[in-house]
């Protein structure tokens, strides 16, 4: 296994706040934060590939119990974890898109997009500057709101996500102009 991500995984233990890229009991790729609930542990898991080496952490509110919900395995090839600081969840919401403001007459809709809220996500995974804006047929475009107007996300407006108002304005219709 590579010594970077075995250093890093040594440095960590119980209490920890962390960010983590890796496998969910599912063995869909998941980004993950929150505190490491038990200390992370060698551990063979089944990839698609076959049997492989990695490390087995689970990662969840404060004072949760490890479980089949928040567990994740980190592959030496495809995973990360790092020690972060804590979020500020005051600022951060978890609820359907709809309750941005989003409509199908919704233009230039400015948020921070922290990604989706799904049970396992206890905490925002990302912090990016979005414009929502309606495509067709119920479908919510999440573009970076940068030069590069990178798709982030897209999703239905009955889907749920963390999301924040950006500082700078309220929640709601924006000029066109960036």
């Amino acid at each position: 296994m590579p010594t970077d991500l075995e250093a890093t995984v040594a440095d960590l233990s119980a209490g920890d706040h962390v960010h983590a890229h890796g496998a969910d009991s599912r063995g869909v790729d998941t980004p993950r934060a929150g505190y490491l609930l038990a200390p992370p542990r060698p551990e063979t898991g089944q990839r698609s590939s076959g049997r492989a080496e990695g490390w087995l952490v689970y990662i969840g509110k404060r004072g949760d119990a490890p479980a089949l919900s928040n567990r994740l395995m980190i592959y030496p090839d495809t995973g990360r974890i790092a020690h972060t600081p804590e979020q500020d969840l005051s600022l951060w919401r978890a609820t359907t898109l709809r309750e941005t403001g989003a409509s199908a007459r919704t233009t230039n809709l400015r948020i921070r997009f922290g990604g989706p809220a799904t049970r396992s996500a206890v905490e925002p995974t990302q912090d990016t500057n979005v414009c929502v804006t309606y495509n067709t047929e119920g479908w919510y475009s999440l573009d970076a709101a940068d030069d590069s107007r990178t798709q982030v996300f897209e999703c239905r407006l009955g889907a749920k996500i963390w999301w924040a108002p950006l500082p700078d304005a309220p929640v709601g219709l924006f000029p066109d102009a960036l």
